[in-house]
């Protein structure tokens, strides 16, 4: 079982490690300017948002995970291949509407199967999630040194190819059957209304959130500062390849520290990271920054899953993720990056010091959560 959702996590990645990279470096090619980039790149992420939770309610009530999970690869096969024959703003941003559409219920509903089945079957969630920053390293490099040999019209096409793979493994995954015990009519207002879990949702959001400006400017600010696309994409693989070092010891990790303190080790992470990358964009000192990767991104997700694994019952555990998913890295990440185009363009690489706010706020929030936990006992 293991090795299936191994599989499956090295096919998402495989999309995400040329997307999250590349993505903004297709927009530009295709004529757009950085306040369109931020506009198209927070719309999709808004999409996750408002579609997940949906989603994740139907799947809660009738366990069809895995029918979902199929519905929405194929879906990404065709919108993401209809891109190609958009044109001009307004096209590129309906398509890239419906792209997002297909793309986002991947994750969550992934990473709830997997959570679970970890718990059911014995193996270590953290060791299989692992596979999929691996893949991710390997899709930046390799797909950097193809842009480099190949131009930006490969990274599209590349993105294609990642989506029939991740196609191909949602066919190994298992179905996960409808649970027994209380239904909610709409299991996300049951979390929604809990205290607690909302201190942990702006928490995780805002820790999530200030990675805004590297994920929509990162490439193109390392571009103009005259960086190749071999040595971004090796960039972005350094970063994941701590996550890989932080997850293949997650169980001792998370054990050790508690899902709230590794929450906090993500805001002081951030706060270093993104201090040092508003100040430089010299080569050495970014291949040293972006190991802090693994901290303000790995340590935030790792706590997050932990949290919500040892906090939410299992008939609401697809939902508490879609809402982590939707509010850390949609809502909330949609409204910084619309705000980072303004933030480029105004500022250029001095954006980073808004998102040294934000990991400061993330890991206060984190601390009313660890206050509100001590109140609770």
């Amino acid at each position: 079982m293991a090795a299936r959702f191994s599989f499956y996590y090295a096919a998402i990645f495989l999309a995400v490690g040329i997307h999250l990279p590349f993505w903004p470096a297709w927009l530009k090619y295709r004529g757009l300017d950085a306040t369109e980039i931020s506009l198209i790149l927070s719309v999709g992420v808004w999409i996750r948002a408002f579609a997940n939770p949906l989603v994740a309610h139907f799947a809660d009530r009738s366990g069809a995970h895995k029918r979902i999970i199929m519905i929405s690869a194929a879906g990404g096969v065709v919108t993401y291949a209809l891109i190609a024959l958009a044109s001009g703003f307004w096209a590129l941003f309906a398509v890239n509407i419906l792209a997002s559409a297909m793309f986002m219920a991947l994750i969550p509903l992934g990473e709830n199967l997997a959570s679970r089945a970890s718990v059911d079957h014995g193996f270590d969630y953290g060791r299989v999630r692992l596979w999929g920053s691996l893949t991710f390293i390997l899709a930046a490099y390799i797909g950097g040194w193809v842009i480099d040999k190949a131009g930006d019209a490969s990274i599209l096409w590349m993105i294609v190819a990642a989506m029939i793979a991740a196609l191909i493994a949602g066919f190994g995954l298992p179905e996960r059957p409808s649970r027994d015990g209380p239904v909610e009519r709409f299991p996300a207002f049951a979390l929604l209304r809990q205290r607690r879990f909302l201190i942990f949702i702006t928490a995780v959001s805002l820790l999530q959130s200030s990675h805004a400006v590297i994920y929509v400017f990162g490439t193109i600010h390392w571009r103009d500062a005259g960086l190749p696309d071999h040595i971004i994409g090796a960039l972005w693989a350094e970063g994941v390849m701590a996550e890989i070092i932080l997850f293949a010891f997650s169980g001792t990790v998370v054990a050790k520290f508690g899902p709230i303190r590794l929450m906090w080790i993500a805001a002081a992470a951030g706060i270093v990271r993104w201090g040092i990358l508003a100040n430089s964009t010299d080569m050495i000192v970014l291949f040293g920054t972006q190991w802090l990767h693994g901290l303000t991104f790995g340590a935030a997700h790792l706590a997050a899953m932990h949290y919500m694994l040892r906090t939410v019952p299992e008939h609401l555990s697809a939902s508490a993720q879609s809402l982590y998913s939707g509010f850390s890295v949609g809502l909330v990440m949609g409204l910084m990056m619309l705000l980072t185009g303004w933030l480029y363009e105004t500022y250029a690489g001095s954006a980073f010091y808004a998102m040294i706010g934000l990991s400061a706020l993330g890991g206060g929030a984190a601390i009313l959560l660890a206050h509100h936990k001590s109140e609770e006992a």
